[in-house]
């Protein structure tokens, strides 16, 4: 074989999180020379875990909902899915609702169908009609979401054409058609005031999480959600992947709307003619991306922005079985208390448990509080006994606010990614293969519909993939 076949494309991942560092080993394993630019000092980005008080935290994702999604990314990527030691969440969520109702969720379908049934005669079949139906949709288009863009074409070949009516609906529209009462609509649909969005403007797919926890099952790590993370860029070093730590990189630079490389906010050129961003989709376009098109870039400034909230790192004395995480809805968003030593009693100190209490909030409330009103907000989250019940005491270990979050994270104007609306799904998330700059590719949360870790993780094979296509390793 002639010795410039053998030459290596040189490839730049940008961001080590799980998009960046799923893209740098299907790269690495398909032949390229791949070097991942981190700002921070370690990878998985918000997937990561946090140090507070001598007790381990996750970062930011609480539970894996998706794991045949999961498993897949982890198979193209030649690893197993037993390197990941998963516990099965059984008491999933509870919801405190305004006027004192609850709902709860189990992933027993019969148990949590019966609890209805006794609440309200007739929703417990209502219930499982739902499911059985949302569920049915979610298996038949799960196919799509291992590629990139779907068109029309592979709609009518996957047989997805009857669910078209579906996914122009909202969740609010599909939730009503259900019959349902109030109190357990609400209760399906916290998952849309996690992202800080109204129910009218959230995705018909929002509607396939009872579906997914009760047929498929929701999962914790035993050693976290960083246990995705860790394992990822394990496996990224072992590829040969070059992972630069604390390498901030300022711009993407272009010719005549072709990649030539990055430049770091330390000032070096790094040539390249390939790049993969796994930075917040709107952002690089809008602040790395060089000479970017005009019209593009103010369509994506408009899109809305999902928040991180703010987070409390708590150390807990003692428990509040069973449910994984208690949600309470105040009339306006909600409020978790997340348990991970229900699930990880490993990680007691002497009865004493982490645990976390997030507010998520939309974007705009987030700037308007500004650091001292969300430090006042979380104060005000702490005195509030309802997530307290059947614990002997609690130290606060650390506050987290959306600013804080930017600054930890690198995140794009202290935001996780564009709010997954209905009209953003129909219209399609932002392209693993760049549009507007050819050599340019995205992986990560904004380039993807799906579950949290599992869709970040497809997200960064997919646009491995179209690289690959576009820019064969040994041309």
């Amino acid at each position: 074989m002639p010795a410039q076949a053998l030459q290596q494309r040189k490839v730049l991942v940008l961001g080590a999180g799980i998009g960046g560092l799923s893209a740098s080993i299907r790269l690495a394993k398909l032949g390229y020379r791949v070097q991942v630019l981190e700002a921070r000092a370690s990878g998985g980005g918000l997937a990561s875990g946090v140090q507070a008080g001598g007790f381990a935290f996750d970062a930011g994702p609480y539970i894996l909902l998706d794991k045949p999604g999961l498993d897949w990314a982890l198979q193209q990527l030649g690893l197993s899915a037993e390197a990941l030691d998963l516990t099965p969440i059984e008491s999933v969520y509870h919801v405190l609702h305004e006027d004192g109702r609850t709902t709860s969720f189990d992933r027993s379908l019969d148990a949590t169908a019966a609890r209805f049934e006794a609440a309200h005669a007739g929703s417990g079949a209502r219930y499982k009609d739902l499911v059985k139906h949302t569920f049915a949709v979610h298996q038949n288009l799960k196919p799509l979401t291992f590629k990139t863009h779907p068109s029309v074409l592979d709609v009518l070949r996957n047989g997805s054409l009857r669910y078209v009516p579906f996914l122009l609906s909202s969740l609010d529209a599909v939730l009503q058609r259900s019959g349902l009462p109030e109190f357990v609509r609400k209760g399906i649909s916290i998952w849309t005031h996690v992202a800080g969005q109204p129910v009218a403007q959230a995705p018909s797919p929002m509607a396939f999480v009872p579906g997914l926890f009760h047929h498929i099952g929701a999962y914790y790590p035993k050693a976290g959600m960083g246990a995705v993370a860790t394992l990822l860029e394990k496996a990224a070093l072992a590829a040969g992947v070059d992972i630069r730590y604390d390498t901030k990189v300022a711009r993407i630079c272009t010719a005549q709307q072709q990649v030539t490389g990055v430049q770091t906010a330390a000032g070096e050129f790094i040539p390249a003619g390939v790049v993969v961003s796994n930075a917040n989709g709107i952002g690089t376009y809008t602040e790395l991306v060089e000479n970017m098109v005009p019209a593009a870039k103010a369509k994506l400034q408009q899109l809305p922005l999902q928040s991180p909230g703010v987070c409390v790192y708590l150390a807990v004395q003692g428990q509040n079985p069973p449910y994984y995480i208690r949600f309470k809805l105040d009339g306006v968003g909600c409020v978790a208390f997340v348990q991970p030593g229900l699930l990880a009693p490993h990680l007691a100190q002497d009865g004493w448990y982490p645990a976390r209490l997030i507010a998520p909030l939309d974007h705009a409330t987030a700037a308007a509080l500004g650091e001292a009103g969300q430090h006042e907000l979380m104060d005000r989250l702490l005195a509030d006994p309802w997530w307290q019940q059947n614990l002997g005491g609690y130290r606060v270990l650390h506050k987290r606010t959306t600013f804080e979050w930017g600054r930890d994270y690198t995140l794009y104007r202290d935001s996780m990614n564009p709010v997954m609306t209905s009209r953003f799904m129909r219209q399609g998330r932002i392209a693993h293969r760049s549009p507007h700059v050819r050599g340019l590719y995205l992986a990560g949360s904004s380039t993807h519909p799906g579950q949290w870790v599992s869709f970040c993780a497809i997200s960064g094979v997919l646009a491995a993939d179209c690289l690959a296509h576009d820019f064969p390793a040994h041309a």
